[in-house]
């Protein structure tokens, strides 16, 4: 017999409306056995509807006491809460932020800086990362420069002695980095094996780790053998003597705790979403005082004062670094370099464009250093960065289930033993 559709009459239909998810349309769909006797079908249909009424009211009062009322919210979805319950003690991680010491005046000695050096390494970080590219993205941003145009300027000559130690070894960038990992596993390494660890971190376009393997060798044995070429070599002492925080921080560091090398956290894909230079100077231009912002020169920096925080002496270097960390310089400098951009009407949507791209930035070196951190669960992690780079990273990095930040104004504070002030 076919089936066929019945009516069902208004009055019942506003009853089982009242049923909530029980809800019943108008029209039913009744079967062979419901046609012979439409009312015996419709006398079952109520009753069920009155039973299934009946059954939920009996649900509701058995509910166990202070259970959640059905229309509560549940709060919503907060992975650090995961911190809570960890089998292990969370993931550490610092993010120490600094002026860039290669802007520091003439005078600055990187010795200066080894108070805050005994510090870090009473610390004892796991790994250590830099604001520096990683090998893959700097090859990367070379195979897609069409797309990219000069981003890849920001690794300066790391492309070059990469393309050079490649073809010394004949292996792609990818290839030595696997090479390298395995070598780094192997641990004790003998001189000539740091010098060919030398060479395949080079070659996958990561210098400053070539730098750490430099600075674990006797000054006798930082030469060109074993698979790094003389000219190699040489510049790769260049990049172990330099003075910024990669090198004379992040580096020197790694090496003194016996670690094999450093991670690039730093980032310039993000760059393809920054605006147009020339809209965003025309942008700039058009709001009164935003290059003061920019530079800080506004009453409220100036009453720092920041003009004496130039580390043109080694009794400003703590002071300089703990002004760099403190939360009110995390503040103060995310409202005026970038907030602000935000805010103002007359750079519209330039400088929210601009905006979005530092946070971009600043999400993929969070992301790296998760990424990084991942086979130490429970450990010690250490980025050194631009301070500007470091309210945003650790409000990204507060996010992550199993990231615990540490605080640099407490490290600098604290006296361990043999550091000085």
């Amino acid at each position: 017999m076919p089936f066929f559709y019945k009516t069902l009459p208004a009055a019942l239909s506003y009853a089982a409306q009242g049923f909530g998810r029980l809800r019943l349309p108008q029209i039913i769909r009744c079967g062979p056995y419901a046609a012979g006797n439409g009312a015996v079908g419709l006398g079952l249909l109520v009753g069920a509807l009155l039973g299934l009424s009946a059954c939920k009211a009996n649900q509701a009062g058995a509910a166990a006491p202070g259970a959640r009322p059905a229309t509560a919210q549940l709060p919503p979805f907060d992975p650090a809460g995961a911190k809570q319950k960890l089998a292990i003690a969370p993931t550490k991680v610092m993010i120490f932020g600094l002026g860039h010491l290669d802007t520091a005046p003439a005078t600055f000695q990187v010795s200066w800086l080894e108070p805050v050096l005994c510090r870090l390494r009473a610390y004892k970080p796991d790994i250590i990362l830099t604001e520096a590219m990683p090998g893959e993205q700097v090859m990367g941003l070379e195979a897609y420069a069409a797309y990219h145009g000069d981003a890849g300027k920001y690794a300066g000559p790391t492309l070059q002695m990469a393309k050079a130690a490649q073809a010394d070894l004949h292996l792609t960038a990818a290839q030595a980095l696997v090479q390298a990992n395995e070598l780094c596993k192997k641990g004790d390494l003998t001189a000539a094996e740091r010098r060919r660890l030398a060479g395949l971190f080079v070659a996958a376009a990561e210098p400053l780790s070539a730098a750490v393997q430099w600075l674990r060798l006797p000054a006798a044995e930082r030469i060109g053998a074993d698979g790094i070429s003389p000219a190699l070599a040489k510049q790769v002492t260049l990049w172990a003597g330099l003075r910024n925080e990669m090198a004379s921080v992040a580096a020197r560091l790694a090496a003194d705790l016996g670690l094999e090398r450093v991670y690039g956290a730093g980032d310039h894909l993000s760059d393809v979403a920054q605006p147009d230079f020339a809209a965003f100077k025309a942008a700039v231009a058009a709001e009164p005082g935003q290059v003061d912002l920019f530079n800080h020169n506004t009453p409220t920096f100036r009453a720092i004062p920041e003009e004496a925080m130039k580390l043109a002496t080694a009794a400003e270097v703590m002071p300089v670094l703990k002004w760099k960390n403190s939360p009110r310089f995390a503040a103060l400098d995310a409202d005026a370099q970038w907030l602000s951009m935000g805010r103002s009407e007359k750079m519209g949507r330039v400088g929210r464009q601009r905006l979005a791209a530092w946070e971009a930035q600043n999400l993929r070196m969070a992301v790296a250093i998760r990424e990084a951190t991942a086979p130490i669960a429970g450990g010690r992690a250490l980025l050194i960065v631009g301070a500007s780079h470091k309210p945003f990273v650790e409000a990204y990095l507060r996010t992550f289930a199993d990231v615990e930040l540490v605080s640099v104004p407490a490290l600098l504070e604290s006296k361990p033993t043999g550091c000085t002030e």
